[in-house]
């Protein structure tokens, strides 16, 4: 086996901490999660108790996030798997024909899948957020093949081509290209390409298969040498905010949803790597670049250039990441009243999407609705931690500020900030309905 780095991969853990549980009837078979899917799905075949998903991704995380080898994880998941009942073999209801089938459970086997799987497809996703963040300085990727008895013959094809890093292949190609894949790839410059007597691979064409997936039923192309459940990139899956962003963008002007969702993927990609908060500002007529400001951990300031104007009447659109998967906060929304900005968006590390704009002049009483709403969630549920609590008290604003017509507010969640949002649904909805009702008094 390939002996991954064991440092703390903030990228690659970003990548996996992002993900949500795949939905109860998609648990049973590998391929009804299938390629970049798993970009924004945890899961683990026949693992259909949530309870089971959730001890699984718990020790995957320590595992990531500590360095952990292949031995501690078994050693500490598979007695947390036995005591639930989750080993050997069992029987378990088939969701696509409604069958019960005798299936393994866990094993040795299936836990050295588990581990060796998530943790390559973490550093791959974590290592292509790098390759994005450097690619102006180092434009090529080049395919290696790791030389070693256990080489796959079908992977050679790719050993030694060069392309640009945006080249689509590399959507298709990247490795791992299998299970326990070994290959890599390296980034290079210019430079660094002319030093080494390499060039550009000319005329690249990627050769398919068809292949059928036995749960669908349909064929799908598949790049030639690799297997069928690796064609895909989830690093570029899990950046990617174009589906996400296109149902919030409205009716944008092209060039203004263009810059706003280059902005919210620049900000989100570097805000990954050293958890810094960032701010673009944009011209929503024309989709002009006013400003791009770095901030610190917690803050992010307007900039002069954005004052200047912002005073001289613009209709500008603001976009800053956070560094959780939170809603826009009571911050930000006194931000684009205060500062006269028409729209503001954030983007959560988990790449969910939250855009309010401001529909009238009027002054919104934010902070106010932000204290009510905090003693109102404690007393209609005061079981929820922190983050639950932050997340909960954020959407009451929201929901209030919409509904007394003071801004529009569009939302488009990843998978983890759904699973929050259906803790706290109820609650908020509960807390919005009774502000509502003060307010009316």
């Amino acid at each position: 086996m390939i002996d991954l780095k064991r440092l703390r991969p903030e990228d690659a853990l970003s990548f996996f901490r992002s993900k949500g549980l795949a939905p109860p009837d998609a648990r049973f078979d590998f391929r009804d999660v299938w390629r970049n899917e798993h970009a924004s799905n945890f899961v683990v075949a026949k693992a259909m108790r949530t309870e089971v998903l959730e001890t699984i991704r718990a020790e995957l995380d320590e595992a990531l996030a500590n360095g952990g080898t292949l031995r501690t994880f078994t050693d500490r998941l598979e007695p947390e798997l036995k005591r639930l009942g989750w080993w050997g073999e069992g029987t378990e209801r088939d969701p696509l024909t409604g069958e019960m089938r005798n299936v393994q459970l866990g094993s040795p086997r299936r836990l050295r899948i588990m581990f060796d799987a998530n943790m390559r497809a973490s550093h791959a996703a974590g290592k292509w957020a790098r390759i994005q963040r450097v690619k102006d300085a180092f434009p090529f990727l080049r395919y290696v093949q790791v030389q070693r008895d256990t080489k796959r013959e079908a992977h050679a094809r790719y050993h030694e081509i060069i392309l640009p890093v945006d080249h689509p292949a590399w959507e298709r190609i990247f490795p791992p290209n299998g299970w326990r894949c070994g290959c890599t790839v390296q980034q290079l410059s210019q430079g660094m390409l002319d030093r080494r007597g390499l060039k550009v691979t000319e005329d690249f064409t990627l050769g398919e298969r068809g292949v059928l997936n036995r749960r669908s039923g349909e064929v799908e192309p598949t790049a030639l040498g690799v297997d069928p459940a690796w064609d895909g990139n989830p690093g570029k899956a899990w950046l990617d905010l174009s589906g996400r962003h296109a149902p919030i963008s409205g009716d944008m002007p092209p060039a203004a949803a263009a810059t706003e969702l280059g902005f919210a993927s620049r900000a989100r990609l570097f805000g990954l790597a050293d958890g810094r908060e960032r701010l673009g500002a944009f011209d929503l007529g024309t989709g002009q670049e006013i400003d791009w400001i770095a901030g610190r951990a917690d803050r992010v300031s307007l900039g002069p250039e954005i004052g200047q104007r912002l005073r001289a009447g613009g209709e500008l659109g603001l976009v800053h990441n956070h560094p959780t998967s939170a809603p826009l906060s009571p911050q930000d929304l006194s931000t684009m009243f205060e500062s006269g900005a028409t729209s503001i968006l954030a983007v959560g590390h988990d790449g969910s999407l939250y855009k309010a704009i401001r529909l009238t002049t009027a002054r919104a009483n934010i902070f106010g609705f932000q204290q009510v709403a905090g003693e109102m969630i404690d007393e209609v549920r005061p079981d929820l931690d922190m983050r639950d609590r932050d997340h909960a008290i954020r959407l009451v604003v929201l929901g209030v500020l919409r509904s007394q017509g003071l801004i529009l507010y569009n939302e488009s969640p990843a998978a983890r900030s759904l699973a929050v949002r259906q803790n706290v649904g109820g609650p908020v909805a509960q807390v919005v309905r009774a502000i509502n009702e003060m307010l009316e008094e």
